[in-house]
């Protein structure tokens, strides 16, 4: 986690380093966030790294501050449209039982139903996969080492059977 100097360091370090790539002076936060997604999407991996050593900080504690904390401002709050994704996600989860592809299928069918929407797609992630484990559609299943009783192969592998044919109803 990046201290309280980091945080006020990365941002000005993020401008002088996506001014140098895209040779231009950026003057809003907005478009400095624009230039970063452009270049994230050109697979610009050193990134997280140059700011990381500029400002004392792990690559990966850079990337997940970006991803996680400073990129958000930029987003709308998905929790508006909660409802609707949920409605979406209920619909997309009764044609399969793969959760993982539901959730996948359910942003982009939100996205095409709402493309006016500003909203995280990570967050809407988030949001469903929550939401799909409190209602039990996705089932953590331990493994035998974890579990409090000492379970058979067979026993643990008849478990995880019933578990799956639950799943698929």
């Amino acid at each position: 986690m990046l201290t309280k100097q980091q945080i006020l360091m990365f941002e000005k370090t993020l401008l002088e380093l996506v001014s140098a790539i895209v040779h231009q002076s950026i003057s809003s936060k907005q478009l400095l966030f624009e230039f970063t997604q452009e270049i994230l999407i050109k697979n610009r991996k050193g990134l997280w790294k140059q700011i990381g050593d500029q400002i004392n900080a792990s690559q990966i504690e850079v990337h997940d501050f970006y991803f996680n904390t400073w990129s958000l401002q930029f987003y709308e709050d998905c929790n508006q449209y909660k409802d609707e994704i949920k409605i979406i996600f209920q619909q997309v989860i009764n044609n399969t039982s793969d959760y993982k592809l539901a959730i996948h299928q359910s942003i982009q069918t939100f996205i095409k139903e709402f493309p006016d929407n500003k909203c995280n797609e990570r967050k809407i992630y988030q949001m469903l996969y929550q939401y799909a484990k409190s209602n039990n559609i996705i089932v953590e299943v331990k493994p035998k080492a974890q579990q409090n009783q000492s379970l058979t192969i067979f026993e643990n592998y008849a478990f995880q059977r019933a578990v799956n044919i639950e799943l698929e109803k």
